[in-house]
């Protein structure tokens, strides 16, 4: 087992998401004409039905638009997940790194992330329908059964969910900085997962903790960014909602950005602390050497290893 200097990574991390305030366009989107006459006047028969006309094609445009924003932000967020590790990685190592360089990288490998991230997605549903689906039958087969199969079932599930996404997590940095294909990925990332449990298991309580602590403190801020709007409320409810709104809503993308971006460097600072030996051994071993990431700068792109 690796054993993690996990102070100096949390401390790094914070930093970098700091100092590095171009990250947090990747970091929030990596943890989204025409008009209709409203029918008006005398509701006759025909009107009502024009109205009920009106009221689907309003329904059909708004799920549209709808469906193209939530498509134009997955986008977003399958090019970032790559281009914010790589750009962590290129800081992590003295390399060369930019806006423009992370998004020309993050659409470089943009088909394997989407790969990983519909597999994920479809994984989790799949365990969560299992589970669901188990539970269900328990507790029509009898009630105290189904009861007692909760204790397995809720605990069972949360280490399921976990052991699910922090697979997922090495493997989109296999993907990314070690272009690696999907399949092949996930199976590394597991078997990392597997040889590294302890170091990836205590990083990922302490990341719970800190969370959590996190969340409280960003509440605590926001109640009392927000408080103005509690006096407001009894002036004017219009305004109230106003200020709620233009305050409220930049606090909080502020605070995804820098989060997803603290997030993103403490999970690739963590890969390459562990992935290191092997890095050092196929520099070693290969009849061209490859620069380990966590021994010297890149010249352009992270390294290949096969």
């Amino acid at each position: 087992m690796i054993r993690l200097p996990i102070g100096d990574i949390i401390r790094d991390s914070f930093q970098l998401a700091w100092k590095h305030k171009y990250l947090w366009i990747f970091g929030l989107f990596a943890g989204a004409g025409g008009g209709f006459n409203v029918p008006t006047g005398q509701w006759t028969p025909e009107r009502i039905e024009a109205a009920k006309e009106w009221f689907l094609a309003a329904m059909a445009m708004l799920i549209l638009v709808g469906g193209l924003i939530m498509l134009v932000m997955f986008v977003l967020h399958v090019i970032c997940k790559s281009a914010l590790i790589y750009n962590v990685y290129q800081i992590h190592t003295g390399g060369a790194h930019s806006l423009s360089a992370g998004w020309d990288f993050g659409l470089k490998r943009f088909w394997p992330m989407l790969g990983l991230v519909l597999l994920e997605v479809i994984l989790i549903m799949a365990f969560v329908i299992v589970l669901v689906g188990i539970e269900v039958v328990l507790f029509a087969v009898a009630l105290p059964l189904g009861f007692l199969s909760l204790l397995l079932a809720i605990p069972g599930g949360i280490m399921g969910l976990v052991a699910i996404i922090l697979t997922w997590g090495y493997a989109e940095r296999f993907v990314t900085l070690e272009l690696r294909g999907v399949i092949d990925s996930i199976g590394e990332a597991w078997a990392l997962i597997r040889q590294q449990w302890q170091p990836t298991l205590m990083m990922g309580l302490v990341k719970f903790g800190i969370g959590i602590g996190l969340a409280v403190a960003m509440m605590g801020i926001g109640a009392l960014l927000l408080a103005p709007a509690i006096a407001l409320w009894f002036a004017s409810k219009a305004l109230a909602v106003l200020y709620a709104v233009a305050i409220g809503i930049p606090y909080l993308v502020l605070v995804s950005s820098y989060f997803g971006t603290f997030d993103y460097a403490v999970w690739t600072k963590v890969f390459l602390q562990l992935r290191a030996p092997e890095y050092a051994a196929a520099q070693t071993d290969s009849a061209v050497p490859q620069t380990p990431p966590s021994q010297e700068p890149p010249s352009a792109s992270p390294p290949v290893f096969e």
